[in-house]
């Protein structure tokens, strides 16, 4: 899935990240991670790597609405 101005990431850390984007220009981070293995649902995260800044952008139980919440999110 791509989002207009932001590139997959494909190495992946940890392996509870579904999803990894970064901004092009390198100063944001968007994360969408699976958070069951500790009975929680999904997450979405962003990271302001000048900042050193993590950033809620939306909790929810479904997968598909995590990964829907952070595309959203990116084309704002």
């Amino acid at each position: 899935m791509s989002i207009s101005g932001w590139r997959r990431r494909e190495d992946l850390e940890g392996g509870k990240q579904i999803r990894v984007w970064l901004s092009e220009d390198d100063e944001t981070e968007l994360y969408v991670e699976n958070l069951t293995y500790r009975d929680e649902g999904y997450a979405v995260y962003a990271y302001d790597v000048d900042a050193d800044e993590w950033n809620t952008i939306a909790e929810t139980d479904s997968r598909a609405d995590a990964v829907e919440k952070a595309t959203e999110w990116a084309g704002s």
